[in-house]
C-alpha cells in the first residue's frame, strides 16, 4: 500500500524493494502530462482498501535547481508549484489522517530557501485542509 510520485535515483537495494513488492510508482512525466488531479484520482484508487492514508512529502521529490537545502537533489524533479498543487489535491481527500514533510536539511539550506519552499507547500496544504 505505497506509491512513490517523482521517484528518481534510486539505489540497488531500493530498486529491489519496489520491483519485489510490486510498489506503484509515478513519474515526474506522469504527473505532468496527466496532471494532479488525475494522479491523486488514479493513487486514490489504488489505495482504495485502505481506510487510512499517510502522505510523507520528501522535498527530494522536487527538482535540485531548488532543494538545495537537502542531501539529495536530482534534476528533473517537481517544481514548487507543481508540488503544491499535487499536495493541495491529496489534501481534498478524507481519507488522508496524516500530512509530513521531509528532508529539509537546515545546514545545506542556502538563505533558508528549501524551508521556505517546504512552508509554502505547508501553508498552502492546511489552507486546503481548513476548507475542507
Amino acid at each position: 500500500d505505497i506509491v512513490f510520485i517523482s521517484l528518481r535515483d534510486l539505489e540497488k537495494e531500493e530498486k529491489s524493494l519496489i520491483e519485489k513488492y510490486g510498489i506503484k510508482v509515478i513519474k515526474t512525466s506522469e504527473l505532468r502530462r496527466k496532471g494532479p488531479e488525475s494522479i491523486v484520482k488514479s493513487v486514490v484508487r489504488y489505495l482504495s482498501d485502505c481506510t487510512d492514508i499517510y502522505v510523507s512529502f520528501d522535498v527530494d521529490c522536487l527538482d535540485a535547481g531548488i532543494t538545495k537545502g537537502t542531501g539529495t537533489p536530482v534534476e528533473n524533479g517537481l517544481r514548487e508549484r507543481e508540488a503544491e498543487d499535487l499536495m493541495s489535491k491529496f489534501m481534498q481527500i478524507p481519507k488522508i489522517c496524516c500530512f509530513e514533510i521531509t528532508e529539509v536539511n537546515p545546514t545545506l539550506d542556502r538563505e533558508n530557501l528549501m524551508a521556505e519552499i517546504a512552508f509554502n507547500i505547508l501553508q498552502r496544504s492546511v489552507n486546503i485542509l481548513m476548507l475542507h
